[in-house]
């Protein structure tokens, strides 16, 4: 009975016996009628159901959905041709107008040969014709030859009544993962040179990343060296030359390069050339990238 819409749960005993209340009652909510357990009827006034029948008989205003979902298509940033069984255009969005260089009105109907009729246009048409062929979505990469430097990730697919074509410029998500690529393939050179070990440390000079190098180099394991200072990695003699060269780096972006000795187990010391660098993080607060490697030879001196 969890479904049923709010109203009054009375047994069939309960109507019989009072049925002048519950009819009035039943002016202003369902009365639902128990027999053995079960609610098979429900009492409601002759108002109530002359307007349940009202709304169902309504027909849905599809000028109404059309005009709203005009206004969604053109708040967004893709580029959206809905066309019909025969590949004439139905609906064009804010985002594909302006690229084209066309209004809704004058293209409306047009086959779309006749409006993207331009040749860097041709490709994305002759994939909405084999999706027409074969009714298998097609999705790609495209390079538009009159805009080497844009790229598009470009869809053609059957849609109710005919077919959509979409894009979405994905210039800066491409240029990105190939950043990150490149970032991943320098992190790779890096760990793979012997005896240089790499990390991060965040705004109050904390590690909070590192290579499994760095573990190596101070012979600990590396959940004794993430969240400590970045400065305690370093003999007492030069722990305040580092503090004060993360400050810098932390407050000012001036990147540091000289040599410290390094802790090791039994806290030996060993000389080593140490190099940080500012790096901001995702939530834009600025930490620094550090490199830890062998002494150059010869020495660079100040």
């Amino acid at each position: 009975m969890d479904d049923l819409p709010v109203g009054k749960t009375v047994t069939a005993t309960d109507l019989i016996r009072h049925f002048s209340a519950h009819s009035r009652h039943a002016l202003s909510e369902p009365i639902h009628i128990m027999n053995h357990g079960n609610v098979g009827v429900s009492l409601i006034s002759t108002e109530l159901l002359v307007r349940l029948s009202k709304e169902q008989m309504t027909v849905p205003d599809d000028s109404r959905l059309a005009a709203k979902l005009d206004v969604i298509l053109d708040m967004i940033p893709t580029h959206v041709i809905l066309a019909d069984e025969q590949l004439n255009l139905v609906r064009i969005n804010l985002a594909a107008r302006r690229r084209i260089g066309v209004s809704e009105e004058e293209v409306r109907g047009m086959p779309l040969m006749q409006i993207l009729t331009r040749p860097a246009y041709h490709f994305s048409v002759r994939a909405l014709e084999r999706v027409r062929d074969t009714g298998v979505a097609e999705e790609f990469d495209y390079c538009a030859p009159d805009q080497p430097s844009l790229i598009y990730r470009v869809k053609a697919t059957p849609f109710p009544r005919g077919f959509a074509l979409l894009a979405d410029e994905i210039t800066d998500r491409m240029a990105l993962r190939e950043q990150e690529e490149r970032m991943a393939g320098y992190e790779e050179l890096i760990d793979s040179w012997p005896g240089l070990a790499r990390g991060i440390f965040n705004v109050r000079g904390i590690v909070t990343g590192m290579s499994p190098a760095l573990a190596k180099l101070f012979e600990a394991d590396e959940s004794r060296i993430m969240g400590i200072r970045f400065a305690t990695l370093f003999d007492a003699a030069n722990r305040g030359a580092i503090s004060d060269a993360v400050e810098a780096l932390l407050s000012e972006g001036k990147p540091f390069s000289f040599a410290a000795a390094l802790l090791s187990s039994g806290n030996q010391h060993r000389q080593a050339w140490v190099n940080a660098a500012p790096f901001k993080s995702a939530d834009g607060h600025t930490g620094g990238m550090f490199l830890i490697g062998p002494m150059p030879s010869p020495p660079i001196t100040d």
